[in-house]
């Protein structure tokens, strides 16, 4: 399986990377990462933003669980189709969305187009909303213990 990067370079994601990033995790042990710096090929190196450390911290820490790791990067304005699988619903559910005014979108010719940020703010609204409900089963659920 590869990755392509942003320089089009394939980048193996294999049982040997997912064997690195186990013994770098086990190398860890219980401490936290609280910086990440990238070597360059003059030798200098640049230290990553804190987020973007914690991600990819996060990231080898998945790998070394065995999880499936895949990356994608997301256009500023994408497709109904491709937006309704970035939010997790199927195509007729967004369109409903989008009907209802839950979501913009607009139209190129006649196609609907919509912005990565409205995108990615409904698929973070669908998460609080089940986390929301999971937690609601819960606190219900312990009135029966």
């Amino acid at each position: 399986m590869h990755a392509v990067t942003t320089t089009g370079r394939a980048v193996p994601i294999d049982e040997v990377a997912r064997h690195e990033a186990a013994d770098v995790v086990s190398a860890a042990g219980d401490r936290r990462v609280t910086a990440v710096t990238m070597a360059l090929d003059d030798g200098s190196s640049i230290a990553l933003p804190s987020r973007l450390g914690t991600f990819l911290a996060d990231l080898v820490e998945s790998m070394a669980g065995g999880a499936a790791v895949s990356t994608r990067v997301l256009p500023d304005e994408m497709t109904t189709t491709v937006a309704a699988d970035v939010i997790g619903v199927s195509w007729p559910t967004l369109v409903k969305m989008i009907d209802r005014g839950e979501i913009a979108a607009h139209r190129v010719g006649t196609h609907g187009r919509l912005r990565r940020d409205d995108v990615l703010a409904a698929r973070a609204a669908r998460r609080r909303v089940r986390q929301a409900a999971a937690q609601e089963l819960l606190e219900a659920g312990e009135a029966f213990d």
